[in-house]
């Protein structure tokens, strides 16, 4: 369950248009999380973009009868630069919560590599991967904006793992467009396996020429579908 909800802070975004290239605004939305008919959470994003800056906050809460048998709630900052529309990211913090673990991610970045990565409670393992080495890397909220900005492919890194998210179809339905993005070159960087439950993502928007984000996506974990809708 913790891995469904660290991975949906890289797929989950308010809807609202950009009248073209990303300038200086501010953005924020809800949106509901179900599995099935049944709703499980709330998450709060806001989105703030000044000039060569940008600043992503995910707020992941609880909802509904399941919260007496399972409760969470987590949040997810994003900090970086802009530069000729691409976004290269300076800092990532992650924070996750449930009634009994207690997770924090922290990783910085600099001149396009990572320059410190930390996590809590420690690590008992050693990394599989010398992640420092990586250059180009960007957390799973700017990777997926950078999915949004039509770039096909976005190499990623969230801390406990390392994978690239890539478009691999788009369909027009109706007065919508479809994108799904798999998960490939998937690592985790401190376990030995490269299982990776996560199936795929869709997501939909309008069809226009200008940027905007999803009114709706879909997350396949396992045998488990989650749907995400704004409120």
């Amino acid at each position: 369950m913790k891995l469904i909800f660290s991975n949906l802070s890289i797929f989950v975004f308010f809807l609202i248009l950009l009248p073209g290239p990303l300038c200086a605004k501010k953005f924020e939305s809800v949106y509901l999380i179900e599995v099935g008919k049944i709703d499980i959470g709330k998450l709060h994003w806001k989105i703030e973009i000044f000039d060569d800056k940008y600043k992503i906050v995910i707020d992941l809460k609880d909802k509904g009868f399941l919260t007496s048998f399972y409760k969470f709630n987590g949040t997810y900052i994003a900090e970086g630069f802009v530069e000729e529309n691409r976004l290269l990211t300076n800092l990532y913090k992650q924070s996750w919560e449930t009634k009994n673990k207690k997770r924090v991610v922290e990783i910085n970045f600099e001149n396009k590599k990572i320059s410190k990565l930390k996590i809590h409670p420690k690590e008992t393992e050693s990394a599989r991967i010398d992640f420092f080495e990586f250059e180009d890397r960007l957390d799973p909220l700017s990777s997926f904006v950078s999915i949004l900005m039509n770039n096909n492919k976005s190499k990623t890194i969230d801390g406990r793992r390392v994978y690239t998210m890539s478009v691999e179809e788009q369909k027009t339905e109706g007065e919508h467009i479809l994108k799904k993005i798999k998960i490939e070159n998937y690592t985790n960087i401190w376990a030995d396996h490269k299982r990776n439950d996560l199936k795929f993502i869709e997501y939909k928007t309008k069809k226009n020429g200008a940027f905007q984000l999803p009114f709706s996506l879909k997350i396949k974990y396992k045998n488990l579908s989650f749907n995400l809708k704004t409120i």
